[in-house]
């Protein structure tokens, strides 16, 4: 019998934490645990598709490794979708109001995992690696069979096509997690600024004026994006 090894997998970075733990290790080992309970708290969210119950936990894997994080989810029914879509974006932003900037992709394929071994593999893993990596902000790219799916659900509206920076300063049109939207009741001073936007940042990443240009580029699209999005509300 041939197993069914088709699965949503997400890749996150968690932008810049090597030079925060080289500036302040306590305060950069704080931030991780926090995120980490961030989502211990996600994983009790309930999710009602098609007349089904579950909550978060029953459908996704998490695991941290230094400044990485994967998920993945144990099929790719529509429970795993949302499941995958819910704990992504909420982890980003319990991870941005700890003051940690995550940039990220998920995908979807044929993904193999031994939880008792910690062995994982496969193309949706390296396919969520390359769109997230490639981006030059901070943020969510989904692939486009997630877009679709999602597309045929009320959770639609949450992923839009957006004219991704990229790291070879060029423009790529790409399917995103429309965050500020989502999380559109957090900013309450609109337009948001690149000052405001960072100041948050500078106990674990030092002033803003100290950052390699290519960090300062990540947070000028980044609020880029947040404007544009809060503008169309």
């Amino acid at each position: 019998m041939k197993h069914d090894h088709k699965r949503f997998v997400a890749h996150f970075d968690m932008l810049g934490m090597k030079q925060a733990v080289l500036r302040n290790a306590d305060e950069a080992w704080k931030a991780l645990c926090d995120i980490n309970e961030a989502r211990k708290r996600i994983y009790q969210i309930s999710i009602d598709i098609i007349g089904r119950n579950q909550i978060v936990e029953n459908r996704v894997r998490t695991f941290f490794f230094s400044d990485t994080v994967i998920i993945f989810t144990l099929s790719d029914e529509p429970e795993d979708l949302y499941a995958i879509l819910i704990l992504s974006s909420e982890l980003f932003s319990n991870a941005l109001h700890r003051c940690v900037p995550m940039r990220g992709g998920i995908a979807h394929g044929e993904f193999f995992f031994n939880l008792e071994e910690s062995l994982f593999l496969g193309k949706p893993l390296v396919r969520a690696y390359q769109i997230g990596e490639c981006a030059q902000w901070i943020g969510i790219v989904v692939d486009q069979f997630i877009a679709k799916m999602a597309g045929s659900y009320p959770i639609g509206q949450e992923i839009i096509q957006w004219d991704v920076p990229q790291k070879n300063n060029e423009l790529k049109n790409e399917y995103v997690i429309n965050w500020p939207w989502i999380f559109r009741n957090n900013f309450t001073v609109k337009p948001v600024s690149l000052v405001a936007f960072y100041k948050a940042f500078q106990l674990l990443f030092g002033p803003y004026d100290d950052l390699q240009e290519s960090a300062k580029i990540k947070y000028k699209n980044t609020v880029n994006f947040i404007n544009s999005i809060l503008n169309n509300l």
